[in-house]
């Protein structure tokens, strides 16, 4: 692949929006947190401003650096939600490969369905994030211990 190494994994991705958190101070959870509802309002405006900047593009320059920023936004709602994204995007990821193209004549065919195979992700994301709670409640121990 020319440019930029493929090989780019959310997490990795997660932890370079961190940094930026962390430069300019922004917030950062330490374990899973849920935003309040006037934070995520605040965030997700800005993620919906970022898509209106791509159904307004008008070349594929400001498509391709709207959906960037879109996702640099919804890295940094992770990072300020405490949620690193490898895990729960592989749950999402396989639910998502249960689905079946939409066979409805007229209906946009990029858009899947539910499968009969599909299960709903929700119990193994709840697992993920239990998880995710679990190290960081070790992590914390072992940095007051040190």
């Amino acid at each position: 692949m020319d440019g930029i190494d493929g090989a780019f994994g959310l997490d990795q991705a997660w932890s370079q929006v961190l940094e930026f958190h962390q430069r300019l101070n922004f917030p950062i959870a330490d374990k899973p947190t849920f935003l309040t509802r006037p934070r995520s309002k605040q965030r997700g405006l800005w993620m919906l401003e970022e898509l209106t900047e791509f159904l307004e593009a008008c070349n594929l320059v400001d498509q391709t650096d709207a959906l960037i920023d879109l996702m640099y936004f919804a890295l940094g709602t992770l990072v300020e939600m405490g949620v690193r994204p490898g895990g729960p995007f592989a749950i999402v990821h396989a639910a998502n490969l249960a689905k079946a193209p939409r066979t409805t004549e007229g209906v946009d065919p990029g858009k899947a369905v539910k499968g009969t195979d599909w299960q709903n992700p929700r119990e193994k994301l709840l697992a993920e994030l239990k998880r995710q709670r679990r190290r960081a409640a070790r992590l914390a121990r072992k940095e007051r211990q040190s």
